[in-house]
């Protein structure tokens, strides 16, 4: 895949954007619903595994809606019979609305405060307003609809049986040495087991770029990542600096939150058209979709333990103090520690997006859900390089004491050969 009148596009404004801001107000229907799509999969609840899935399928299903009206890529898997005229608009916006909705049947209502207003507008009302802020003719509207609700029917349909509903068995790991167990955080058994098992959007199979096991337990580099992480990651360390820990709390929040916006940023930024967005935006969330599954099927494979268990053990690998010698500055997540879902997750995207958009900008700013230890909202982020977001990003784990550098490494790997498959082998341009 070769998206060469992408590529042109980006070097000929490129000069021009290198003086503005890249927060400039632009939108539209794919930028909007992949804003209101990452919004509803966290207002469910939804960890970053399922909701990579649910981002990759509405991407998909606006994608495919919109290239049928306006031939710009070839389709993921949806090819409709023409419907002429018709809004590409109007086919995105119906599209992620009608995946929300299958997923989400309780958000498609308004939420009322105690007055009986509206406190928060149901997916129902923004598709309302997506529509009516359109200028375009009765008929073109109605026939993006009904091309957008076929889009999304279609990828509902082909997902239905992907794996993603697989209840496996409680997961507790082992007592050994090297071996991933809960933690006196995560109280539970590690989380989505199965979800290697989830059939890939691209990817021939989740073991595809299955990573080398990571170092045994006392070699040196195991040694040296664990002191790595001991000193950094500690609670109370005092040798992790303030900007070392911010990033920590910056970067915690849900790995394809991060990917999403810098994903809508630059799209504002370049005021790259519909049709473009539908194609960078498709291929961004598969990326991530198939790097976490791709991710998992590592996790479990190899169910190393995290940094808190192996500097709280006996040398037999058992955990007799409580958890009382060693506690990292962040709540440990409840799933094995190789590789880190974090780095595979942004690596892929972002590599996506560099491939699109290059790597330098004047100013990329990207904000976060979290707060720090005290409950302060923390300030946007300024980025020059997306390359620098992916390292930030990789290194906060480490800062945060619930990674070990190789995870890290290993991760970004794992994403950026992710990505390069996706690019090659999913939607991609006419020629």
């Amino acid at each position: 895949m070769c998206p060469l009148s992408l590529t042109r596009q980006s070097i000929a404004i490129a000069a021009v954007l290198a003086l503005l801001p890249l927060t400039q107000t632009f939108a539209d229907a794919v930028t909007d619903w992949n804003k209101i799509t990452v919004d509803a999969t966290k207002s469910a609840g939804l960890n970053s595994n399922q909701a990579s899935r649910v981002d990759a399928m509405a991407a998909i299903a606006v994608h495919d809606a919109a290239h049928r009206i306006l031939p710009f890529a070839r389709p993921y898997h949806f090819i409709p019979t023409a419907v002429t005229p018709a809004s590409a608009d109007a086919a995105a916006a119906q599209a992620a609305h009608d995946v929300l909705v299958y997923f989400f049947p309780p958000q498609r209502a308004d939420t009322l405060d105690k007055n009986g207003k509206v406190s928060k507008k149901g997916l129902d009302s923004q598709l309302n307003d997506s529509l009516a802020k359109l200028f375009v003719g009765l008929t073109d509207k109605n026939n993006g609809i009904a091309v957008g609700a076929a889009a999304a029917a279609d990828i509902i349909a082909l997902r239905a049986k992907d794996g993603a509903d697989i209840i496996a068995p409680p997961y507790l790991g082992g007592s050994k040495a090297g071996e991933w167990r809960p933690t006196p955080i995560a109280l539970k058994s590690g989380i989505d087991p199965a979800w290697g098992q989830v059939a890939p959007f691209v990817l021939p199979s989740s073991h595809q770029f299955r990573p080398a096991p990571p170092p045994p337990v006392g070699s040196a580099e195991y040694a040296k990542a664990l002191d790595e992480v001991k000193t950094l990651g500690l609670a109370t360390s005092a040798k992790r600096t303030a900007e070392q820990t911010n990033l920590a709390q910056f970067f915690k929040q849900d790995a394809e939150l991060t990917v999403n916006e810098a994903a809508r940023n630059l799209a504002k930024a370049y005021k790259t058209a519909l049709v473009e967005n539908a194609l960078i935006f498709a291929l961004v969330d598969i990326a991530v979709a198939d790097a976490r599954i791709a991710t998992w099927d590592a996790k479990y494979l190899y169910s190393y333990w995290r940094p808190v268990t192996a500097l709280n053990a006996n040398p037999d690998g058992t955990v007799t103090n409580g958890y009382q010698a060693w506690a990292p500055l962040l709540d440990t997540p409840p799933h094995p520690s190789y590789v880190s879902g974090h780095s595979a997750t942004v690596s892929a995207g972002l590599a996506v997006l560099r491939y699109f958009h290059g790597d330098n900008y004047r100013r990329l700013s990207l904000s976060t859900t979290t707060k720090d230890a005290n409950g302060k909202a923390l300030a946007p982020r300024i980025y020059k390089r997306l390359s620098q977001i992916e390292t930030d990003n990789g290194l906060s784990r480490i800062y945060g004491g619930i990674h070990y550098s190789f995870d890290n490494k290993t991760g970004q790997v794992l994403g950026r050969k992710v990505a390069a498959y996706v690019l090659k082998h999913g939607p991609h341009e006419l020629p």
